[in-house]
């Protein structure tokens, strides 16, 4: 026979269903975020921004990176290094919100693509630069907090960014020729603004490494700018200088070293056949030039000069009166 429970069990039983579930409601609503916590999230800019890749854009940053470590070694007469970092695409707001104050910042022209470009120094690696040129003994003991770049400063980092810029020139000319020149400079991120805050922009990093101090190069590209030449960039493949002077030489060399064949017809006549047969030793044809004529220099059947016969040095010779093509540089 079954047992039957007591009242008192019972709710016992019930008391101990209901310290059950209160946990597992209350781990429920920890669970839950509220709306204070909840990320908006950009589906039609995340979609544009996450889809596009630009290969192009690594072949370009890679040889800048080359310029750029060479540049500044040659300036500095020290020993730089510096690693490219992987390109990144954010909202133009969100890239000055990484940029510390006061910075070094370049407005910069990249013509023929619309829009402005901005290069952007890292404070630390300014006053770096500024200390090796003043002869400072002491590398990297500035203090950069709260403290601006004075005119003397100024004039040598904008020596250092010129010098970029014919990198940067050198980069882009096997993708799209460009070229840039400054604009402007800035020290707070806020009065740089060269496109929209919500508007896309592409941008390079480079880390260098000086002695015993570290900092960033930024470029910031807006994305519509590039959308003329997206096709170039967003290739794996890109064409290798023809443009060689070294090539150039060799080949114009191997050019004036090949032989070739000169005749200077002296006239010409017109017979008949029967004229030929009749022909014997001693007799004259006349030709249709005169003696004072000048005569054309033949160079593998093409006319190239024109002249007068003659005798130099017992042998006999031709001497050029005029040029009948156009001459070419080699």
């Amino acid at each position: 026979m079954a047992q039957v429970l007591s009242q008192d069990e019972i709710d016992a039983l019930l008391g101990g269903l209901d310290d059950v579930a209160e946990p597992e409601a209350e781990a429920q609503t920890a669970a839950s975020p509220g709306d204070e916590d909840v990320i908006p999230y950009d589906f039609a800019n995340a979609a544009k921004m996450s889809k596009i890749k630009f290969p192009g854009f690594a072949i370009i940053n890679d040889q800048f990176n080359r310029g750029l470590r060479a540049t500044l070694s040659s300036i500095l007469r020290v020993m730089v290094e510096s690693t490219v970092v992987p390109i990144e695409i954010v909202t133009f707001n969100e890239f000055l919100r990484r940029i510390p104050v006061p910075c070094s910042l370049h407005v910069l022209k990249m013509e023929p693509l619309k829009s402005n470009i901005l290069m952007v120094i890292d404070p630390q690696l300014v006053f770096c630069i500024v200390e090796i040129f003043l002869g400072s003994p002491q590398i990297g003991k500035s203090r950069v907090e709260g403290r601006e770049f004075t005119s003397i400063e100024q004039r040598l980092i904008r020596r250092i960014v010129n010098s970029f810029l014919k990198d940067w020139e050198h980069a882009w000319q096997n993708i799209y020729p460009v070229k840039l020149s400054y604009v402007r400079s800035e020290i707070n991120p806020q009065f740089a603004k060269i496109i929209p805050d919500e508007d896309s922009v592409i941008i390079s990093k480079f880390q260098l490494d000086i002695e015993e101090m570290s900092g960033v190069i930024f470029i910031c590209i807006p994305l519509s700018s590039i959308q003329p030449i997206k096709n170039r960039l967003q290739s794996s493949y890109q064409p290798e200088e023809t443009d060689d002077p070294a090539w150039r030489e060799a080949l114009l060399k191997n050019v004036r070293e090949i032989p070739v064949e000169l005749n200077v017809p002296l006239g010409m006549a017109s017979l008949t056949g029967s004229e030929i047969l009749d022909l014997e030793v001693g007799d004259i044809i006349q030709l249709d030039t005169r003696i004072d004529d000048l005569l054309t220099a033949l160079i593998m059947e093409q006319p190239k000069f024109r002249g007068q016969p003659g005798i130099y040095k017992g042998q006999k010779a031709f001497r050029i009166e005029e040029i009948l093509f156009p001459e070419e540089e080699f």
